[in-house]
Parts: structure tokens; C-alpha cells; sequence
């Protein structure tokens, strides 16, 4: 059996193939980020057409303006469109409107992942009105939440995160079992979507 060497290993590990004896670390570190941009570059397309900013692949939940967290936020079928468009970019499954011509396993997927990221943008949105201290998924860039999903981020669909000791309905939530405060925070969202849309509008 053959052994590797430590650059053989690492690449292995990350997904590389090392073609050549002369391909080090560094030349695949650089490989790697290049792949990770061209990545970016293509999942954030229409991004950048709709919202007229800039975004790449280390572009986070809290990163985002609040114009286009705003929008992000809504819920609705014609809002859902910018993240169908960003997640079918990440994954190489097309253009946002080809969405409903994808396989069912492939529309499943997609449908996860958007409800997923839309309860993340969310909880930025409820970070930046005071209402919860800190969430750990608004410091991950969003094209790794998509592209990690299925390994690394599925299990924290149902995750929320704990109001923050400045909200004024704090003393009820203590007082609720563990298990009723993360429906006790999804019950805020509404109000909170709301109020967070309003304040864009305000001159």
C-alpha cells in the first residue's frame, strides 16, 4: 500500500486529487480559494442584478444591508425567489426559475435549505432589533450554510436561538419550560418581521 504524503492527505480529505508530485499545499490552498470564488461569484449573480450590491462567498447573515435583509425576510412565494436563486447557484442546479422543473428529490432540497436560511436571516433580523443577543449561524457565510447543509448545518433547522434579557417579554419566556421557548421565540417572528420592514420605510 502506498503512503502519502501530508499534502496527499490533506487534499485527500478536502476533496482534491493531486495530479502532480510538484502540487504543494499552497498552490492547492490557492486552487481551493479560487474554486470557492468562482463559486461565490456565480451563486451571487442575480444577487447582485436585484439588489444592486456586492456580495461573495464570505458574505454572512449579519453582512447583509438591511434593505436586502428586509426583503430577504418577507416569506412570501415571490421572496423565497432570491434564495431558490442563491441556493441553485451553490448547488449547479441553474437559474432561481428553473426551480420548478427540478426533480422532486432536487425541489425537497432546495425547499429545506430556503426555510432554513430564511429562519437564519430571521434571527439576524431579531439580533439587529435588540431582541436576541447572538445566533452562531449569522457569523457563517451563506454559501457555506447551503453547501454544508445536508453535512454539517441540517440538524440546527429546528434550532433557535434565547431572547435576549433586553426584550420585555423576557420574565415570561424564564418563566416557560426549555422546550416551549424556541416556539416562543418562532411566535415573535411575525411582529418582528414587521417591525423590522417598517423601520426600512420610515424616512
Amino acid at each position: 500500500m502506498a503512503i502519502r504524503t501530508p499534502e496527499e492527505e490533506w487534499c485527500s480529505h478536502s476533496g482534491f486529487v493531486i495530479v502532480s508530485a510538484g502540487v504543494n499545499v499552497a498552490e492547492v490552498l490557492v486552487m481551493k480559494e479560487q474554486k470557492r470564488y468562482l463559486l461565490g461569484k456565480r451563486a451571487y449573480e442575480s444577487w447582485k442584478k436585484r439588489f444592486s450590491e456586492s456580495f461573495d462567498a464570505d458574505t454572512r447573515p449579519r453582512d447583509l444591508s438591511d434593505t436586502t435583509l428586509s426583503a430577504l425576510i418577507e416569506g412570501s412565494e415571490e421572496a423565497s425567489m432570491p434564495l431558490y436563486e442563491l441556493i441553485m447557484g451553490v448547488l449547479g442546479l441553474g437559474k432561481g426559475p428553473r426551480f420548478y422543473s427540478l426533480e422532486t428529490s432536487e425541489i425537497m432540497l432546495v425547499t429545506d435549505i430556503t426555510l432554513f436560511l430564511l429562519d437564519q436571516l430571521r434571527f439576524e433580523a431579531l439580533r439587529r432589533l435588540g431582541w436576541i443577543d447572538d445566533w452562531h449561524t449569522v457569523h457563517i457565510p451563506l454559501l457555506d450554510l447551503v453547501e454544508q447543509f445536508s453535512t454539517t448545518f441540517s440538524n440546527l433547522k429546528h434550532g433557535t436561538p434565547r431572547l435576549s434579557s433586553r426584550h420585555p417579554r423576557f420574565q415570561e419566556y424564564l418563566t416557560i419550560f426549555e422546550a416551549d421557548q424556541g416556539p416562543f421565540i418562532r411566535r415573535l417572528i411575525p411582529q418582528a418581521v414587521k417591525l423590522f420592514q417598517e423601520k426600512q420605510t420610515v424616512p
